[in-house]
């Protein structure tokens, strides 16, 4: 079971990675054009998407299919998101509201999945694996859901009251790039462990896991 989720894993570890990186191309006149990324976010949204459909078809329990579940939906809405990129032009106020209200869910679907993770490497036995998912999601929860949530959920209200938001961060971007790496590189880090610590025992239902309680 856990061998077949390393190849979906690794899938989703290089999409993240494409999306983070931007190398942008774009092209705009009078408020409308088009931009172009060479690490092209709609091909990392899709490898993403790939990788989380195929995580969602292993069968754990209910509590983890309601969690894939979840994080799928988000997964499709992030293509969608991604080839929506493409275009510019004047985004209504609705829409600029349902975005920060996206990106909110966005973070909210990326430590679910940690989470399920965490549920996955459980329910075959993988405890080193279950314990490296955990440090994954507090890297994932103190480095983009805490201060990228309160920077959506400050830009709500002013968007609202038709106020125009935009944090230009300059050279400080580049010094940011390298933490913003640190939860994803982990991930691939628990990928390999996971895969290791299946090498090393045949994968099974350990009779504990009912013990530990809902990682839910």
């Amino acid at each position: 079971m856990i061998r077949h989720a390393i190849t979906p894993l690794r899938l989703i570890f290089w999409g993240g990675l494409i999306c983070l990186l931007d190398v942008k191309i774009s092209s705009v006149r009078n408020g409308y054009g088009f931009q172009f990324d060479l690490l092209n976010d709609a091909v990392g949204a899709v490898m993403i998407s790939i990788g989380v459909f195929s995580l969602a078809a292993i069968r754990v329990d209910d509590r983890y299919e309601r969690a894939m579940t979840f994080v799928k939906i988000m997964s499709v809405l992030m293509v969608l998101d991604a080839l929506r990129e493409h275009i510019d032009f004047p985004e209504p106020l609705p829409l600029q509201i349902v975005m920060l209200l996206l990106g909110l869910a966005r973070l909210a679907a990326t430590v679910v999945f940690c989470v399920a993770m965490r549920r996955l490497s459980a329910h075959a036995g993988l405890w080193r694996s279950e314990a490296s998912w955990r440090t994954t999601t507090v890297l994932f929860v103190v480095i983009y859901v805490v201060p990228l949530g309160l920077l959506n959920l400050v830009s709500i209200p002013a968007v609202a009251m038709g106020e125009r938001i935009h944090l230009e961060l300059g050279p400080v971007a580049f010094l940011l790039l390298p933490v913003f790496l640190i939860p994803v590189i982990h991930l691939f880090v628990s990928t390999s462990r996971m895969r290791r610590e299946a090498e090393e025992s045949p994968p099974r239902r350990d009779e504990t896991f009912e013990k530990e309680g809902a990682l839910l």
